[in-house]
């Protein structure tokens, strides 16, 4: 019953059994093994609990019935109850949660900690005042959480009904689509990773797990846009910090990288060399020692007498940077553990691998300003932004580099030119939320409070979930002396994330 539980977890909602399990049902039952096949899934009977958030004094209270799981949350008298629409992650270190609002996903300040078996916050909100459920959860962060997700493009976190069309990672993530496999059943017709060239071999694991400092999209392209068999580079370029020793949750590439098994494998050693995706059993510590031992077993009985768990003393766990309470395994495979060093994080950044020529500078420069902003460094801001306005007059109809210019702009305090930028992205791609919400943030900026009103609500008419542009709509309708029309679209804004449909999306 284990297997069958499992294996469910690998087909899409309303389908008997998976098209690949007919003819791999050894390799399906393995992969129901693994932590990819439990990476989303509907709530069960969660764990009940209570918890207050330090620093700001909110309660939350987390209860199961027969209709589902629910998160409530008690702050300076009011009171919000949401419906957990998802639970993501394995759980096999924690799980998170994701609410369903008018299908819109959102982000549950709530993490339950398996090692501790208790609710906390979440990664990411330890520091936040007033933590609650409005964090839109885009398609990014959920693509690596879940199989096939139905995103909307242009929007920051819509999604078709249903949500996803797989929900847990399926074999396509790794193999790719199965219909040409499937009308000729012959090797070559399916992506096999270990037969790859390294670097489109690589891709495949490096797609979910090598985040580096930031990601830049290719012209035109989506994170879903990756198939298995590509080069990352052909749909986005991860960078990371130059010379970083940073010990993050999602840099598992980077921290193989850098052992000395990985430098002298000469592209040899990858993620599948110790994990196999298809396991006959749960793997154990001695799987992994075992992996070590077809490479060092002539010198390990003279060296280490008796040892039998190598991933103990060079694989050990740590806390992570960016990982919340709790730990994982450094992956660089030290001979003793190895701190993180000390000081600021580089400014300068590099490609994990560089795309193709003609975007080499268009993606530094926008990494380059999104390290900025999110890192809060002027000086990378300053250069990304120089390095764009020279990239934009090759490219003058780039959407990615005029909206890059335009929040440089915008932070620079020099939001007219801001607006030239934002006006020309919303010219190439109209009936666009964020767009029009650009347009109308920039216009408030710069003074002109009529035409900042006119985006805004047309932000709101194309995606009523907007929250920021809900915000920024409220400042302009105080600025117009609308005091009683800022605070309609506040309680309207409150009332519908408080009263999501119990089933929406399903």
């Amino acid at each position: 019953m284990k297997h069958r539980r499992a294996l469910f977890l690998l087909v899409p909602m309303g389908l008997a059994a998976h098209p690949c399990q007919s003819c791999h049902p050894q390799e399906a039952v393995g992969y129901s093994h693994s932590r990819m096949a439990q990476s989303l899934r509907r709530p069960g009977n969660e764990p009940a609990g209570t918890f207050t958030a330090a620093g700001s004094g909110t309660r939350f209270t987390i209860r199961s019935d027969s209709k589902g799981t629910w998160q409530r949350m008690e702050r300076s008298g009011e009171v919000s109850e949401y419906q957990v629409a998802y639970v993501i992650g394995s759980g096999s270190h924690a799980a998170g949660y994701l609410i369903q609002i008018g299908g819109h996903l959102f982000q549950s300040p709530i993490c339950y900690y398996t090692s501790r078996r208790a609710y906390d916050l979440a990664p990411g909100y330890e520091r936040i005042a007033d933590p609650d459920f409005t964090r839109p959860v885009g398609e990014e962060c959920v693509l690596c959480h879940s199989g096939r997700p139905l995103y909307v493009p242009g929007t920051v976190n819509q999604y078709t009904r249903p949500t996803f069309a797989e929900e847990a990672i399926s074999c396509a993530r790794c193999h790719g689509a199965a219909e040409e496999h499937l009308r000729r059943p012959v090797p070559g017709s399916i992506v096999n990773p270990a037969r790859l060239t390294p670097a489109a071999r690589d891709s495949i694991c490096e797609q979910c797990h090598l985040a580096g400092v930031t990601r830049i999209l290719n012209p035109g392209m989506d994170f879903d846009h990756f198939r298995p068999g590509q080069r990352l580079e052909e749909v986005f370029t991860v960078y990371t910090g130059a010379g970083a020793r940073a010990f993050k949750v999602i840099s598992h590439a980077e921290q193989l990288a850098l052992s000395a098994c990985a430098r002298s494998s000469q592209g040899k050693l990858w993620c599948g060399t110790c994990h196999d995706p298809h396991p006959r059993a749960a793997p154990a510590s001695q799987t992994y020692s075992a992996r070590c031992q077809t490479c060092h077993q002539g010198k390990l009985p003279r060296s280490h007498p008796g040892a039998a768990n190598c991933v103990s003393c060079h694989m050990t766990r740590r806390q992570a940077r960016d990982g919340g309470h709790t730990v994982f395994t450094d992956h660089r495979i030290t001979r003793r553990p190895a701190p993180d060093e000390a000081g600021s994080p580089p400014e300068d950044l590099v490609a994990w691998r560089d795309p193709e020529p003609a975007l080499r500078a268009r993606n530094l420069a926008l990494a380059y300003l999104n390290a900025g902003i999110s890192g809060r460094s002027p000086s990378q801001i300053v250069r990304g932004y120089r390095m764009l306005t020279a990239v934009q007059k090759a490219a003058p109809g780039d959407v990615g580099v005029l909206k890059g210019i335009g929040r440089a702009l915008l932070l620079g305090k020099e939001p007219l030119e801001a607006l030239k930028a934002f006006e020309q992205v919303l010219q190439l791609a109209p009936n666009s939320a964020t767009s029009e919400e650009d347009v109308g943030i920039a216009s408030l900026e710069s003074g002109q409070v009529d035409k900042a009103a006119s985006h805004l609500e047309r932000a709101l008419e194309l995606d009523p979930l907007q929250l920021s542009a809900a915000t920024a709509l409220q400042a302009v309708y105080r600025r117009q002396g609308h005091d009683e029309k800022a605070a309609a679209l506040a309680d309207r804004m409150r009332l519908t994330m408080q009263s999501a449909p119990m089933n929406s999306g399903r």
